[in-house]
């Protein structure tokens, strides 16, 4: 490559070589006829130059040609033909004097044609010579260049093949990610459709929704304007009534006031009735003495077992007695009930007002706490000592917040030491507090605060619920609950419950628990004959509050008697009244 430039670079100034030659000889010739034009008035001694300029591509080449005074205006011919066909070597520069004469321009002009054929031939010669020398490495160069060129082309080929497998792969990408997305938005598209026309639909019922509703209101506020105006109209005559009413009233205070001063007049005489009723019941009770004299009963011991003994002994008021129980040598106080079911029964367990706290431990409820007369606990033990002296029956007796009264009635009562956890084992149920029992009657253990016997792993019966009780599981009875006054005594589990009579929630107001001797309880059942021979002679006792028994006895059979009669109806009236006294409490 280096000497192909070379090359070029001498042909090049081989040419302008030439060129200037050229040019001199015609300036030379130009100088010569202006001076034979112009005479002797240029000046010899003056030296002119001339400037030539030649363009070559990007370049540009400027040569100074300075003119020689010291050549001469003429010569021979041999001279001149010595001076043109001088034959000089390419290195050496020829200057031409100029003609004389027109036969001296041709001369000169056949001894330029001549040069320039030398000088062609030279080149050409020099051209060939640079071919020669230059054709191999041209060659060289040309494989060289096709042989980088291809591998260039190779490398780029094989560039622009992955170039455009990767453009190819991320168009497949970005195709199927475009079809993914114009299918969701087609889906979206589907969705808001279905979305639109089913706004749509709930605009329409809407609309006549509106339209329904707008003419409703239209129908109700004539109807509102027709009952103002008929409510005026009402509330007109309810003025007039209001007047009539206070007019009435007014009569009626009137009326009031005298029957007050009616009644003031009437208890005065009430209170004389009630001193003649006083006087009469002394002549009663003097009568009584005296049936009871005559009949000769001789005196009985006052030791009784339980309460159905001082029944039998003639003592049918209701309140606190002794009773000796065996095992014990001191009396036990028990409070006898001697109006229920015949009376007779001797009291373990009474509740009315919550005086008492039953939220006690296993050595107050073994001793028995309270008041005899008031709410008490028997005691455990002396229940147990009790009961083991012969066959028991217990009747439980309940009283709701609404006055509804309800018992239970079992059959067989017992009720083991407290070795045996004061285990309770009943039998025959029966009564008016629900078709089955709710309290267990197949020997649970008593349990309290401080030992628990419930048969509940998990549990302690005696501290959620409260109070000392024969807890199975917590079961559905706890007479000895807290007590809750009314208002209060809804949805409450640690209450005074019996499931089957008000539910599981429900606190009771009154309970009552008490036991009788199997013989005297079959004996009030049966209740309408006293044939026992232990009894006076008037014998009067009460079965429930409807009705009044009172007989006689008179060897084998019994005669009711006038006098009789009379005393049914006033020991009715105190029990009756002694009822109603206890239940307004």
């Amino acid at each position: 490559m280096k000497g192909l430039s070379l090359s070029r670079g001498l042909l090049v100034l081989l040419l302008l070589w030439t060129l200037s030659a050229v040019i001199d000889a015609g300036s030379a010739e130009r100088g010569v006829s202006g001076r034979r034009r112009g005479g002797s008035g240029g000046g010899a001694g003056e030296k002119r130059r001339k400037l030539h300029r030649i363009q070559h591509g990007q370049c540009s080449y400027t040569f100074i040609l300075p003119e020689l005074d010291g050549c001469p205006g003429g010569g021979s011919p041999s001279q001149t033909q010595h001076y043109g066909g001088f034959q000089g070597g390419p290195g050496v520069v020829q200057r031409d004097s100029p003609p004389a004469d027109s036969e001296w321009s041709a001369q000169k002009l056949q001894h330029l044609e001549s040069t320039m054929e030398n000088n062609t031939q030279w080149l050409q010669k020099l051209e060939n010579f640079i071919q020669k020398n230059n054709r191999r490495d041209v060659a060289n160069m040309q494989s060289h260049v096709v042989h980088n060129q291809t591998a260039t082309m190779l490398e780029i080929g094989t560039n622009l093949l992955t170039h455009t497998a990767e453009q190819t792969r991320k168009l497949h990408v970005v195709e199927a990610k475009v079809l993914n997305h114009t299918s969701q938005i087609e889906i979206k598209l589907l969705e808001n459709s279905l979305s639109t026309n089913k706004l749509e639909k709930e605009l329409l019922l809407q609309t006549s929704e509106i339209s329904r509703l707008r003419d409703k209101n239209s129908r109700l506020e004539s109807k509102v304007q027709m009952l103002e105006s008929k409510q005026r109209g009402e509330l007109e005559d309810m003025r007039q009534e209001k007047n009539r009413l206070q007019s009435v009233i007014r009569t009626q205070m009137a009326a009031i006031e005298s029957l007050e001063r009616q009644l003031r007049v009437a208890s005065t005489n009430n209170t004389a009735l009630q001193r003649q009723q006083t006087q009469l019941m002394e002549s009663v009770h003097t009568l009584l003495n005296m049936v009871a004299s005559t009949t000769a009963v001789p005196p009985r011991s006052q030791t009784w077992r339980d309460c159905a003994d001082a029944y039998k002994a003639g003592h049918y008021v209701s309140g606190l007695y002794h009773i000796y129980i065996s095992n014990r040598t001191q009396p036990v106080q028990v409070y006898c009930d001697m109006e229920t079911s015949g009376g007779g029964w001797t009291v373990f367990q009474r509740r009315f007002n919550g005086s008492v706290d039953f939220q006690r431990s296993w050595r107050e409820y073994k001793m028995g706490f309270g008041d005899v007369l008031g709410e008490h606990w028997m005691g455990n033990e002396v229940l147990h000592l009790l009961t083991n002296q012969g066959v028991y029956s217990m009747r439980v007796e309940m009283m709701d917040w609404e006055g509804n009264s309800a018992h239970s009635h079992y059959d067989r009562f017992t009720l083991t030491s407290e070795r045996q956890q004061y285990r309770l084992h009943l039998r025959g149920y029966s009564g008016t507090a629900g078709k089955q029992s709710s309290l267990t009657t197949h020997g649970s253990g008593f349990s309290t605060r401080d030992k628990d016997n419930d048969n509940c792993e998990h549990c302690k019966c005696a501290m959620m619920l409260t109070g000392g009780w024969w807890f199975d599981a917590c079961g559905f009875s706890n007479l000895n609950g807290v007590y809750y006054s009314i208002g209060h005594n809804i949805r409450k589990l640690n209450g005074i419950k019996w499931h089957h009579f008000k539910g599981p929630s429900y606190s009771l107001r009154a309970t009552s628990m008490m036991v009788i001797h199997h013989v005297s309880a079959k004996a009030n059942d049966e209740g309408a004959a006293c044939k026992a021979t232990e009894v006076s002679p008037a014998h009067c006792f009460h079965s429930g509050f409807n009705s009044c028994n009172c007989i006689q006895v008179h060897g084998d059979r019994a005669q009711e008697t006038g006098l009789c009669r009379l005393l049914q109806a006033v020991r009715c009236r105190q029990r009756v009244q002694r009822h109603e006294g206890s239940r307004d409490l």
